[in-house]
């Protein structure tokens, strides 16, 4: 029996030992512009069935839609699960795995990744798998063959893949694994810029210029399975998509809203220049990087909108009222707020 019981003690050492060198080993993605490790570290730890919103979608909803100005402006709790590269089979994991945790009534999905047939790469995998919790949901992802995910095991123990990583450590690593570092650079998910960089080229990308666009088979396989698990988790659906000049045309406008009309889901393409006049958006101060994501100006004028139609069309509640919940947002609010002067200042002006 004492041989058993040392066995036991030394297998739980081993394996306390081995989640803390994880931690220390993984890297953690916790820049400015893409805080994969902090969006969702935080989302874990909200308290269950405290979100009403859920926003699905790649890096351009992920910077372009603010979970804290919808708050502000309309009391609607909303997380931002949008990651870089999000595929659509990504999505409907991600999805998955969120209602887990959540009741959302409504699923917001930006449709970037309708129109995307390649694989994301390693990297985009690792942000989302290795920030997973290890359940039967990220078992699943990892072995659906759709996902294509290599050597699969490393995504159960990311120890495997990035023990190499011991001559590249530094102490903001062993830092970053035992603090809560998600409260500097994750604003209930979104991922903030401040930065001005102009888009040029006016309104040319969304011209009629007679070409056409296709939703793989593959991609349409997911979207028919995300619109299948909202209905039989009685969760709304709207479509977004948030401006970028790189990853939107007028032919993905209208195969989208071909696709919609289908489902009879409603779609708001914020790349029309009739709703970004009617928001005052402006291409010259509201977006980081020319055109391709927003900056926080910019997604705050979005949000505005799309909280105003959750609000009125999808019953979303005001929960200011709600003295628990109110405490935890406004915490979030005053960072977010603190956060975007000091970005400010610091440096995010016109380039």
């Amino acid at each position: 029996m004492k041989k058993i019981l040392r066995c036991i003690i030394f297998l739980i050492i081993g394996f306390i030992i081995f989640q803390m060198l994880t931690k220390v080993f993984v890297p953690k993605w916790m820049s400015q512009v893409d805080p994969a490790s902090p969006r969702f570290s935080g989302f874990y730890e909200l308290k269950k069935n405290t979100i009403d919103v859920l926003v699905i979608g790649a890096s351009d909803v992920g910077r372009g839609y603010s979970p804290i100005k919808v708050w502000e402006e309309y009391g609607i709790t909303s997380y931002n699960l949008g990651t870089s590269n999000q595929t659509m089979s990504l999505a409907y994991y991600v999805l998955k795995e969120a209602t887990k945790y959540q009741k959302p009534k409504v699923v917001v999905l930006d449709l970037d990744a309708f129109f995307v047939e390649q694989d994301a790469p390693e990297g985009e995998y690792r942000k989302l798998f290795d920030n997973m919790k290890l359940d039967e949901v990220k078992l699943e992802a990892i072995n659906d063959e759709k996902v294509r995910a290599d050597n699969k095991l490393s995504y159960v123990f990311p120890l495997l893949r990035f023990h190499s990583r011991w001559d590249k450590l530094e102490k903001k690593d062993v830092k970053k694994s035992l603090k809560k570092e998600y409260r500097k650079v994750s604003y209930m998910g979104m991922a903030m810029s401040t930065d001005i960089k102009p888009y040029i080229d006016k309104n040319k990308y969304m011209e009629d210029k007679g070409e056409k666009e296709f939703i793989s088979e593959e991609n349409l396989y997911y979207i028919d399975k995300i619109i299948n698990f909202c209905k039989e988790n009685e969760i709304k659906i709207l479509w977004v998509e948030i401006p970028s000049t790189t990853s939107w045309s007028f032919a993905r406008n209208k195969e989208a809203q071909k696709l919609a009309d289908k489902y009879n889901i409603e779609f708001i393409d914020y790349n029309l220049e009739s709703i970004r006049d009617e928001l005052n958006f402006k291409w010259e101060t509201d977006t980081a990087d020319n055109g391709n994501h927003l900056n926080v100006n910019g997604a705050e004028k979005i949000s505005k909108h799309i909280g105003n139609v959750l609000s009125q069309e999808y019953n979303c509640k005001n929960h200011k009222e709600d003295k628990e919940i109110c405490e935890v947002w406004e915490k979030v609010v005053k960072r977010y707020n603190e956060n975007k002067e000091k970005l400010e200042k610091k440096g995010g002006k016109q380039q």
